[in-house]
């Protein structure tokens, strides 16, 4: 086979662009590069070497998109807090546009690596290159946590740009969300921006959703909602490519000839899914338990790894944009009402804090690819430091 790895890897990332990660094997593979599978097994090797070679490839893609990047802030001399926001904002618009098959690939692999270990091997080296990219870039500002809230910012943000970006309040809510990240999340003059806010946020969900309705999830019998169960758990754990009529089957401890009579497609078993998540998780963005016990730790995962996978879902599922959008407002919101409860009345930061805050949570919980209470460790760490430099802002 004489294609190179960037032909193969075009065809790959248009793939996972039609059909998700799952669509990512041999047979089509070869069937959109005009090669047999043999002679794609003889140039890659198996599936997992295939996949491996794959992401080692895109890696090095946007590695060389990034030295650009780099040597065009460097250009522009001296770096605040300002610059570095439309720095950071540009890079999402890019990944979201002319990297967009790009994105969408790190996205999927994000969720499915926490039940594929052959995509948590060579996916680390990408996330590291990533996280280097943003410590370069801030390195001029000094401290760690920026760079880190970045990377983390940008990887459940990149998600929702791949849905929402064309939409003229989201792309601003989002640049006003970086400035304020990069300038501090302690706001220089409290109030400045809150009523700027609230209008971006409403106007986002009264475009997207239509006079602020929330997505309507049908009615289930209880049949198929315990099918339905089983199948978001698949979704939340290991991404929509893990939803099969065999898989779901086994979990409901259901006959697959049961199963395939009521949900013929594989698409309707994934659909069910989905609105299971949405259903569910509408109620406990709505009320998610405060403190760290272990069931709120384990819901604040479930939370990050539902609503990333809704947003993947909803490049391919038009229907779903709108309870993308919703979600990704009222997470914030929600987070605000837990830090009033903590503070027992006005919290230490604003809404738009709050909002900047559950994105870098949700993000750093999708990087970290853990599952389950450790899985909102790193999140919660993270989330602290940014809060205790942000009280130490507004004191000085």
């Amino acid at each position: 086979m004489e294609d190179g790895i960037d032909r193969v890897l075009q065809a790959a990332l248009a793939l996972v662009e039609e059909d998700g990660l799952k669509a990512l094997t041999l047979r089509p593979l070869a069937e959109r590069l005009g090669v047999t599978v043999s002679a794609l097994s003889y140039r890659f090797g198996r599936k997992d070497d295939l996949v491996a070679a794959l992401v080692s490839a895109a890696t090095h893609e946007e590695a060389r998109r990034s030295e650009l990047w780099l040597s065009r802030l460097a250009a522009m001399g001296r770096l605040d807090g300002g610059v570095l926001a439309d720095f950071a904002d540009a890079v999402l618009d890019e990944w979201a546009g002319r990297r967009r098959t790009l994105c969408l690939f790190f996205c999927e692999l994000l969720q499915g690596a926490a039940s594929r270990p052959e995509i948590h091997a060579p996916l680390q080296t990408w996330k590291a290159r990533r996280l280097e990219f943003w410590r370069v870039a801030t390195a001029p500002l000094g401290g760690p946590e920026l760079a880190e809230a970045l990377h983390a910012y940008s990887a459940d943000e990149a998600a929702h740009g791949l849905v929402l970006g064309d939409d003229a309040a989201y792309r601003w809510l989002r640049r006003l969300s970086l400035r304020r990240l990069c300038l501090g999340l302690a706001p220089a003059e409290p109030g400045a921006e809150e009523e700027m806010f609230a209008v971006l946020q409403a106007g986002l969900g009264d475009l997207l959703l239509g006079a602020r309705e929330r997505y309507k999830t049908p009615p289930m019998g209880e049949w198929q909602a315990a099918v339905a169960a089983h199948a978001a758990a698949l979704i939340i754990s290991a991404g929509a490519e893990a939803v099969t009529h065999r898989a779901v089957a086994e979990a409901a401890g259901a006959p697959p000839s049961t199963l395939a009579y009521r949900f013929p497609r594989q698409e309707d078993l994934l659909k069910a899914g989905l609105e299971h998540i949405i259903s569910r998780l509408q109620g406990r963005v709505d009320d998610l338990p405060a403190g760290g016990s272990p069931t709120a730790d384990a819901t604040k995962v479930e939370i990050a790894r539902g609503t990333f996978a809704v947003a993947l879902a909803a490049t391919r599922i038009a229907n779903l944009r709108g309870f993308a959008a919703d979600m990704r407002r009222r997470r914030g919101e929600n987070y605000y009402a837990y830090l009033a409860r903590e503070a027992g009345g006005a919290p230490p930061l604003d809404r738009l804090a709050a909002q900047i805050l559950s994105i870098v949570a949700i993000g750093q919980v999708m990087l970290d690819g853990e599952l389950g209470v450790r899985g909102a460790q790193a999140g919660a760490e993270l989330i602290a430091r940014l809060q205790g430099q942000a009280a130490r802002a507004a004191r000085a």
